[in-house]
């Protein structure tokens, strides 16, 4: 069998010593089975793709609207994966990327919900309050129901819209979930969170809804899938999806992955290629469920190469916020997995550009330039207007709605610069340094204008650095916090007047320094006092926060529902 062969990058800024010059030509194994995937017989090799890398090509417009692919992973790390210079192997996403446009300044939300609210509504979590933290389960709110969600506009443009995994964006009223929001169908979880086999989390949640509107009486809870590997599952079934699809429409196909957040679970047989490789048990966990991932992303990939669909297929593949990773004293760091941010700082739940900097790229026989890297600034909420313009479908939403997303198809094709200087990181009054679970705490915001990023408030914790996984790739506790002689100046805070309260504020110059160890906030106060304006500005029409305290809705408890969570209120 051959042995896989991924595009790695030649700039020296990703991992200089650790890469190889880029063949033009490659081809990438995808392993029916991971056993004796570093060396076995086991494995089966797919020819995904053949790219000639010619400088200045040109590619036609599509004759027609093009398929979309989203693909979504879950608490992916900056430097989780294989074209990074990580020991873990990903050489479907490692050949993918290379193959088409890694986005090297792209942003996502601090946590779940508030990402995938970005993605689905070109909009800013503050305007619709679900800037702080995600849906708790049991909780009588969600997505706002007067939201356009994105699928709901691909299909003025004629798409076929299906979902595949993880929803996290709302269930306590059937209006919630995904078939009412535009999707013709769904399967997968409502919930953020739960067991990769059982698939419970307090109660049992896998669900298939099989056409749009599909609520009671329609919506089936999958208990067939007891037992089943969510990563699996989920790549079986976008596969079906895709050998369904009508070549006659153009298909959007979003695909959550449940992996790699929490809990550490995978088949032996993934893990197993990294014994003796990586040291760290979780981190080899890590390793084997970030494979099972990338075989999954292969096998969709060759579903879509079968149908006929990629030569007029756009792909994208995204995280929906940085590594969740360990740090002395962090309340929220319970659900760190393995993950690696290195070498930014900090991680999920922060501000800081471990939580934030997401790790994407785009792959399509579109792309004029592929093989390069998109430098620009770009978000999550881009996502919405970018799909639009690639469909042909006006992005406008109603008066009141405003439209934070920006089509960024020109820069991701090669003819124009990125549209965007700004970056509004989040806006969040009731953010608490001891955890979001814990009330007041004076609230965190921060704001990207340029090479500038400014923060005030408690952007993290955790506030650490992730440890070079390519030098030990143990990432224990102590590997992951780097222990550095830090500047005297990195951990003082400079309090200035904001209304009628100090306020912690840092800023950043993170083109020089996208590590944020030197706080310039001191010698720099006529950029702190100009972007405190404009985030004051824009904090004027940030909505109240819906996240609730309280106890979970009485109503909700699954004991009612055949302990199976199911949306219980008529109106929420």
């Amino acid at each position: 069998r051959r042995v896989a062969q991924a595009l790695v990058t030649t700039d020296s800024e990703w991992e200089t010593g650790r890469t190889r010059r880029p063949q033009k030509e490659f081809s990438v194994m995808v392993p029916s089975r991971f056993e004796g995937w570093l060396g076995s017989a086991a494995c089966v090799a797919l020819t995904l793709m053949t790219i000639f890398m010619v400088v200045g090509a040109t590619t036609a417009a599509p004759k027609s609207p093009p398929h979309i692919v989203f693909i979504v992973a879950d608490d992916l790390g900056w430097n989780d994966v294989g074209f990074r210079g990580t020991r873990i192997k990903t050489p479907n996403l490692d050949a993918l990327a290379k193959g088409g446009i890694i986005l090297d300044q792209y942003y996502v939300q601090p946590v779940c919900s508030p990402s995938r609210a970005s993605f689905m509504t070109g909009r800013y979590p503050f305007r619709y309050g679900l800037q702080h933290y995600v849906l708790q389960g049991g909780h009588d709110y969600g997505l706002n129901l007067n939201e356009t969600m994105l699928p709901e506009k691909l299909k003025e443009g004629g798409y076929m819209t299906h979902a595949v995994g993880k929803w996290h964006l709302g269930m306590c009223s059937w209006q919630h979930t995904p078939t009412f929001r535009g999707f013709d169908s769904y399967f997968g979880f409502y919930g953020g969170g739960e067991d990769y086999y059982t698939h419970e989390h307090g109660g049992y949640d896998m669900r298939r809804d099989k056409q749009p509107n599909c609520g009671e009486g329609c919506s089936e809870s999958a208990y067939e899938a007891r037992g089943k590997y969510s990563t699996t599952l989920f790549t079986e079934e976008a596969v079906r999806v895709v050998q369904e699809h009508d070549t006659d429409k153009p298909l959007f196909l979003y695909v959550p992955f449940q992996a790699v957040h929490a809990p550490d679970e995978v088949p032996d047989s993934y893990v197993k290629p990294y014994e003796g490789v990586i040291a760290d048990p979780k981190r080899r966990t890590f390793a084997g469920m970030l494979s099972a991932l990338d075989e999954g992303v292969g096998n969709i990939t060759k579903a879509l190469m079968t149908k006929g669909l990629w030569d007029n297929l756009v792909l994208v593949f995204s995280t929906d916020n940085g590594g969740p990773i360990a740090a002395p004293g962090c309340p929220i760091c319970g659900d760190r997995t393995g993950a690696n941010n290195y070498p930014l700082r900090g991680g999920k739940h922060t501000l800081w550009e471990g939580g934030v900097r997401g790790t994407a790229f785009v792959h399509s026989k579109l792309l004029a330039l592929p093989g390069s890297k998109a430098s620009g600034l770009m978000h999550a909420v881009d996502w919405f207007p970018t799909f639009l313009e690639l469909a042909g479908v006006d992005p406008v939403l109603p008066p009141g709605f405003p439209l934070d997303g920006m089509s960024q198809w020109s820069m991701l094709n090669g003819s124009a610069a990125g549209k965007r200087d700004e970056i509004v990181h989040n806006i969040d009054p009731l953010h608490n340094v001891d955890g979001p679970m814990k009330r007041g705490g004076g609230g965190d915001a921060a704001l990207r204008k340029g090479d500038w990023k400014l923060m005030l408030g408690a952007p993290g914790p955790p506030d650490v650095w992730s440890a070079d996984p390519g030098i030990n790739d143990t990432d224990t506790d102590d590997a992951m916090v780097v222990v550095e002689t830090q500047p005297d100046h990195l951990h003082e805070r400079l309090h200035i007047a904001v209304a009628t309260q100090n306020t912690t504020v840092q800023l950043f110059n993170v083109t020089a320094d996208p590590r944020e160890m030197h706080n310039l906030a001191a010698e720099n106060q006529d950029v702190v006092k100009a972007l405190l304006s404009r985030l004051t500005d824009i904090a004027s029409s940030a909505a109240k926060p819906l996240f609730s305290f309280g106890p979970p809705d009485p109503k909700s408890n699954v004991k009612l529902f055949n302990q199976t969570w199911t949306p219980w209120a008529e109106k929420c």
